[in-house]
């Protein structure tokens, strides 16, 4: 296990030998799973104790996590538990009987579309051996159990741990290169303007920041709030957007966080105070921020970027039309226009090359740790369900014309932003999709590379 990785599984152990908190809806998966099932269980007719518990599916460490916790909960409801390791449902309810449980709670997990599911069964185990040729079983508790909770980053580090290729070994070709499992990173109570990752404290590990009107957020690898800075105090803008906009990127030397939003009108230069935890002013800015050293105009009233551009050393670029969306990747830019068209540079100076088919969230980088980032983009739906995430090699010529290498459902919304980062600080990048959500919120979607 790599340092990084074992940084963020540390939380997930923490979890564990946590006393259980009251559900909420910020609870850890793991814990909330557990609750659930176990509520389940107690409202069967005829439970019996001990239960004897196995869990089939996912990572070994995700089990053992399920199994841990599940365990913990059935004894604090006053049903002491067995905890099994079984490879098949008949030799667990054997291996039961054979320890004395009188129930069994058979489970299997899986991690897909941000969620975390167990489904298996509930059974007693005792069989009476007098009523006739063939022993039968009591009739309860005898009933399916389905649990669902939403992932979170704690769930996602412990399903991959293991069950992927590790980050320092040499990526797949073609197609099966490629896998991504996802999970809720944070949520937001406004929607979305601008979304960007890099390091912002120099432990060379990225960090991930929201944009909205009223304020920045900047969260960890874990989703955890690092700092925020309110944005209501800045003068407003004459030329404000319907709808929410804005331009976020992190800048190198000492790492400030530069944003701008079109409500306001002046964007802020930020700093981190690491021992305060919060986010310190030390500048304003009069141009919107693309990149590291690259900077653009709004287009006043839309959510687009004039076509006119600076880039480091004062030169110049002109895109053949405003864009909405920017990505940056070494000496590589990526600009798309509203249309779904975008203007794809290998590097400055060279032609730009037409891709098409994307998808208002999009950006460039490097998922497999070859080199070469990849394109990840959207549905060039406008009102997709659900949304889709593609990622598109970019070796050959327009990306958007081939079939993906990967391409999975996002959760309910609209994913308007696409930002990559090193959250573990290895090579391979994770991906971090902005959604939109209906009820007015805001959701971060953390995808990781190497699904089992």
């Amino acid at each position: 296990m790599s340092p990084a990785r074992a940084l963020l599984l540390a939380p997930a152990l923490a979890t564990l030998v946590a006393p259980a908190a009251p559900a909420s809806d910020t609870t850890a998966a793991i814990p909330r799973l557990a609750r659930q099932v176990t509520g389940a269980v107690r409202a069967q007719r005829g439970v019996e104790s001990p239960v004897a518990v196995n869990v089939t599916g996912g990572s070994a460490e995700l089990r053992r996590a399920v199994s841990t916790m599940l365990a913990s909960q059935l004894s604090s409801a006053g049903l002491p538990p067995v905890v099994l390791e079984a490879p098949t449902a008949d030799a667990a309810e054997a291996l039961a009987r054979a320890q004395g449980a009188r129930t069994l709670v058979r489970l299997s997990l899986d991690v897909e579309g941000g969620a975390l599911r167990a489904r298996g069964d509930v059974i007693g185990t005792w069989v009476n051996f007098w009523s006739g040729r063939t022993p039968t079983r009591p009739p309860k508790p005898a009933a399916t159990l389905v649990e669902t909770v939403p992932a979170d980053p704690t769930v996602l580090a412990l399903a991959l741990e293991g069950a992927g290729a590790s980050p320092t070994s040499p990526p797949e070709t073609g197609p099966q290169g490629i896998r991504l499992l996802g999970a809720a990173l944070a949520r937001l109570e406004h929607p979305l303007a601008a979304l960007a990752a890099g390091d912002l404290d120099g432990d060379g590990r990225d960090e991930v920041a929201a944009l909205t009107e009223h304020d920045v957020s900047v969260f960890d690898a874990e989703g955890r709030l690092v700092a925020r800075k309110e944005l209501d105090s800045l003068p407003a803008g004459s030329a404000t957007t319907r709808e929410p906009f804005g331009a976020l990127a992190f800048l190198p030397g000492p790492p400030r966080l530069a944003a701008w939003s079109t409500r306001h009108a002046h964007g802020e230069l930020l700093a981190l105070d690491k021992t305060r935890a919060t986010l310190r002013a030390v500048g304003t800015l009069d141009t919107a921020p693309l990149g590291a050293t690259e900077r653009g105009t709004f287009v006043p009233g839309q959510t687009a970027f004039a076509p006119t551009l600076k880039l480091a050393e004062g030169r110049t670029l002109t895109v053949p039309a405003p864009f909405t969306t920017a990505s940056m990747d070494a000496q590589r830019m990526l600009f798309v226009h509203p249309d779904g068209t975008a203007a794809f540079y290998a590097h400055a100076g060279a032609a730009p090359a037409r891709w098409t088919n994307l998808g208002a969230g999009s950006a460039l980088g490097d998922l497999d740790g070859d080199g070469v980032p990849e394109l990840i983009t959207t549905s060039t739906q406008l009102t997709p369900a659900p949304d889709v995430l593609r990622v598109h090699g970019t070796s050959g010529d327009d990306p958007g014309t081939h079939e993906p290498l990967w391409q999975g459902a996002l959760p309910t919304g609209r994913a308007l932003y696409v930002v990559t980062a090193r959250l573990d600080g290895d090579k391979r990048r994770e991906v971090i999709v902005g959604l939109w959500k209906p009820d007015g919120t805001s959701e971060l979607f953390l995808l990781r590379q190497g699904a089992p």
